[in-house]
This record gives structure tokens, C-alpha cells and sequence, in this order.
């Protein structure tokens, strides 16, 4: 499962350095937030 997770999350930063727009970009960053506080409550564990 952290795998998966820090898989995710290298995409979603990739897929935000490639982008166009701000806005996109800004969702993009904001989705890949939300898997590194996931991926960092797994590893407090």
C-alpha cells in the first residue's frame, strides 16, 4: 500500500511540472498533499 501511495504521488509531481495551467497544476499539487500526508501517517506507524 505505501508503494502504491509514493508511486501516486511521484506522478502527481511529474504530472504538475508538465502542465500548462495554474489551476491545473494547483489541483495537482494539491492531490499529491493529500497522498504525502497519507504516505507520512503510514510510516508514524
Amino acid at each position: 500500500m505505501e508503494k502504491k501511495i509514493a508511486k501516486k504521488y511521484a506522478d502527481l509531481i511529474v504530472q504538475a511540472n508538465n502542465s500548462t495551467g495554474r489551476k491545473e497544476a494547483l489541483s495537482l499539487i494539491k492531490q499529491a498533499t493529500k497522498l504525502k500526508t497519507k504516505l507520512d501517517q503510514y510510516e508514524m506507524m
